[in-house]
């Protein structure tokens, strides 16, 4: 009988469990059954061709088996595609046995026709590394811009272009050149990461290939310092002509134009830099001065009254005037003789002057080169010129001095309205001339003449200067 119990209670006992879900909980049920879900795809929709690349890791696939039971299998690793185009062409959407849902899109990739299944959330839609096709345009000619800015497809170079238009990639960089002037005729788009950058095709010499337009702005580029340099050698060899028979030396130096003048705002007004196109011939030379020496000696009361030893009374201005503006030598010899000739060729020569000016037992003597160092710290404003109203007196004595048949009347004939301020000198053949030109335009220089010989007397020689300035006007402008 125990027996026989034991046995119906164990069999009611499984029963139990059985029946009692012991052993088939809920929960089990529920995994179970989710383990015996399949994976599903929705039915492929078509779409408009569309381009895509990638923007976070990832992997493409193929699904294979029905709709109903989808298996994904990895065929392509997007790392190994970060620089290309995918078009998509359909897309499904998949749920997996847990009931997540993500949308897949079919891609072809542009490079080597790789297909697959890519999850949407990876992809971006726009075009990658692609370019369209070139068109010409109306030739322009471009220099580099005056500076780059950033963008993210390749700039600030000229590239050569490698592969298909669908699949397009940039190689052999070589910089854009400051001094070289680029002719565009054609133009295309490049596209990446969505965006889209416009290339020009440009040449220069044996340099070819794509820019992008924003590292070029319209222009021809202009060799400042060949110029200068063309400049010069021209002005160089009529100097040299003109003084070839030992009989004359000539100093030129340009200054700047004019700030906010016409030649100061004109497209190439650096090529007119202070001295850029300083040139002489035979400046060195040390000849007779004539009363252009007046210039060392209005420097040198300047100086006296810099250090308190000068005052402006109405006998030193009427004698300065006299010496400028009449070339009186009056003034001067009084000077000389106060303050001595050794003391101011002393002075002269710490000045960077030519400091054997003066002489007892012979007339004074220059050098053209001196005397333009005199007219640039004048100009300027330097040494013993610095005191402004001192300086501006000067020059108005030497914009009215009377004798202007030589620079005055030479840069007149190159440009009508050519204003002069100027110091001439005079003794026997000598004829000589220094003075600070400025054209109409803004324009201004120095220009030192001397000249000798050629049976000239009194005032012969001033032709000869004024054609001389007429030339190196025309010359240099």
């Amino acid at each position: 009988m125990k027996l026989s119990v034991t046995k119906r209670g164990l069999g009611l006992l499984l029963a139990g469990v059985i029946s009692g879900g012991l052993l088939a909980t809920p929960s089990a049920t529920a995994d179970n059954a989710t383990a015996t879900r399949p994976t599903t795809r929705t039915a492929t929709v078509k779409l408009r061709p569309t381009a895509y690349y990638s923007v976070r890791a990832g992997k493409t696939y193929r699904f294979t088996d029905a709709h109903a039971q989808v298996k994904l299998s990895a065929n392509h690793d997007l790392k190994n595609y970060r620089q290309t185009t995918w078009t998509a062409t359909g897309r499904s959407d998949v749920t997996t046995p847990n009931g997540q849902t993500t949308r897949y899109l079919y891609v072809k990739n542009a490079r080597n026709g790789a297909t697959g299944w890519v999850a949407a959330k990876l992809m971006k839609a726009g075009r990658h590394y692609q370019v369209n096709g070139a068109q010409k345009i109306k030739a322009k000619n471009y220099v580099r811009a005056t500076s780059f800015k950033k963008a993210k497809a390749p700039t600030q170079k000229i590239y050569q272009l490698s592969g298909k238009n669908s699949a397009m990639h940039w190689v052999k960089g070589q910089t854009i050149s400051k001094k070289k002037t680029y002719r565009a005729t054609k133009k295309r788009h490049y596209y990446q990461n969505g965006k889209t950058y416009c290339y020009y095709y440009v040449t220069s010499g044996k340099t070819k290939g794509w820019v992008w337009h924003k590292d070029l702005k319209k222009g021809t580029y202009y060799d400042v310092a060949k110029h200068q340099a063309a400049i010069r050698k021209r002005l160089k060899t009529y100097l040299t002509s003109v003084t070839k028979d030992k009989t004359a030396e000539v100093a030129f130096y340009n200054l700047s134009p004019v700030k906010g003048s016409k030649a100061a705002k004109a497209p190439h007004a650096s090529v007119y830099k202070a001295g850029k196109l300083a040139v002489n011939a035979c400046g060195k030379y040390s000849t007779v001065s004539a009363s252009t020496y007046k210039l060392y000696i209005a420097a040198y009361v300047l100086h006296l009254k810099q250090q308190k030893r000068f005052k402006w009374t109405k006998a030193n201005r009427a004698g300065v005037t006299r010496m400028i503006v009449n070339s009186a030598n009056d003034y001067p010899v009084s000077i000389l003789r106060k303050y001595g000739r050794t003391n101011i060729n002393r002075w002269l020569a710490s000045q960077g002057y030519y400091g054997n000016t003066f002489s007892a037992t012979r007339a004074s003597r220059t050098t053209a080169n001196s005397l333009i160092k005199v007219l640039k710290d004048l100009q300027n404003g330097k040494k013993a010129f610095s005191n402004k109203s001192d300086r501006a007196f000067i020059l108005k004595l030497m914009g009215k001095q009377v004798y202007r048949k030589g620079i005055p009347t030479g840069a007149a004939r190159a440009n009508k309205g050519t204003k002069v301020q100027d110091k001439v000198g005079f003794l026997e053949s000598n004829n000589g001339d220094a003075g600070i030109v400025r054209l109409p335009n803004g324009q201004r220089y120095l220009l030192v003449v001397l000249t000798w010989g050629h049976h000239q007397s009194g005032f012969s020689g001033f032709p000869r200067i004024a054609k001389i300035t007429k030339k190196v006007q025309q010359i240099v402008y």
